[in-house]
């Protein structure tokens, strides 16, 4: 009997830490998400490997952190889950956040 491993995969979770404002006695909320870099570099592979990729019914054209959609939603009202694809690449360019796209094609 053969028995075989898979890697559970790594989810690269928002985490959030509280402190007080001592001059005012706010309450602040910090958010934040550790990006790898060979997370970020697989990322930049794949964008550039789309050139060379057929579009099918299913194109993968973004892969956005979980704190920079929650972010996107606080800061602009703007879902990241309901917009069209169209328009949230144009958030992403818009921001400067290119690094997030997957290809290089026009979608």
């Amino acid at each position: 009997m053969s028995t075989e491993f898979y890697e559970e995969p790594k989810v690269l979770d928002t985490l959030v830490s509280f402190d007080e404002d001592r001059s005012t006695g706010d309450l602040i909320i910090q958010r934040s998400q550790e990006i790898p870099d060979d997370w970020l570099s697989e990322v930049r592979k794949q964008k550039v490997d789309s050139a060379n990729q057929k579009a099918g019914d299913f194109y993968h054209v973004a892969s956005i952190p979980v704190e920079v959609v929650d972010e996107l939603m606080r800061r602009y009202n703007f879902d990241v889950m309901s917009a069209p694809v169209r328009e949230t690449l144009s958030m992403l360019k818009r921001l400067e956040l290119d690094d997030f796209i997957l290809t290089t094609k026009r979608v």
